[in-house]
């Protein structure tokens, strides 16, 4: 009798001791920390300025960038590139005179005008709300080139079909910097996606480059008005960023 009172006495005591305890909810998990990277894909339309602007009217193509916040802060790195053409030509041309062979074949002859522009990226950005504006900081490089290419050739099949090359006209590197200002508003869930609208200003260093017609045909030479100017622009961009 004595040891049955001992062990309800040890049962009320342990019972005291770990019954609240394990009412208590059990530790909830931290939620986790939002991702630091952030990818946008959009339309950057630039439009020529200064002398670029006496010979360029406007230059259009697609952009692609991708930066990493520095921790818990509102400054995040990274780099984009865009692909703009600001100039195409075509035209179809017979074969015959210079392959008697292939006379008849009509073989498209196509010349693209564009800039490659390649910039490292400092942006200071609020990490919460909506309404993200944003203001950017670029150093790079623009690469503009112009590109002759013979497409495929028409009504033809088979070996007699002549091969499709192509051929740098002109081209040349110069040093870009820029800065430009810009807002993202949250579309759907929090941070699923972003609508993506900017505004900057590009410095372009000097460069030789040919504009939209400037490949003139004489007879049978071929000769390149070449144009030298500073090459800067002012870019309006819009897309959609994801993360972050």
């Amino acid at each position: 009798m004595t040891a049955l009172k001992g062990l309800l006495s040890a049962s009320c005591v342990v019972f005291s001791v770990v019954g609240p305890a394990a009412a208590q909810a059990p530790p909830t998990t931290p939620p986790p920390r939002p991702t630091r990277i952030q990818a946008s894909v959009g339309v950057p339309v630039g439009f020529a300025s200064g002398e670029f602007g006496n010979n360029v009217d406007s230059a259009a193509g697609i952009s692609v960038s991708l930066d990493v916040g520095l921790g818990g802060s509102i400054v995040s790195v990274g780099g984009e590139l865009s692909h703009l053409w600001y100039g195409r030509d075509s035209r179809k041309v017979d074969l015959g005179p210079a392959i008697p062979e292939l006379a008849g074949t009509l073989v498209t002859v196509t010349t693209d005008n564009a800039m490659m522009l390649v910039h490292g990226r400092v942006r200071v950005q609020p990490r919460r709300g909506r309404w993200r504006p944003y203001a950017d900081g670029l150093f790079g490089f623009d690469y503009i080139y112009t590109k002759t290419s013979l497409d495929e050739a028409n009504d033809c099949s088979g070996s007699s079909c002549p091969s499709v090359v192509e051929a740098t006209n002109l081209d040349d590197w110069v040093p870009s910097y820029g800065v430009g200002a810009g807002v993202m508003v949250g579309l759907g869930s929090p941070g699923s996606m972003w609508l993506d609208v900017s505004v900057r200003y590009l410095w372009g260093g000097e460069a030789d480059y040919l504009t939209h017609g400037a490949i003139q045909h004489v007879g049978d030479t071929v000769i390149f008005d070449t144009s030298r100017s500073r090459t800067d622009m002012v870019a309006v961009y819009v897309g959609v960023s994801f993360g972050r």
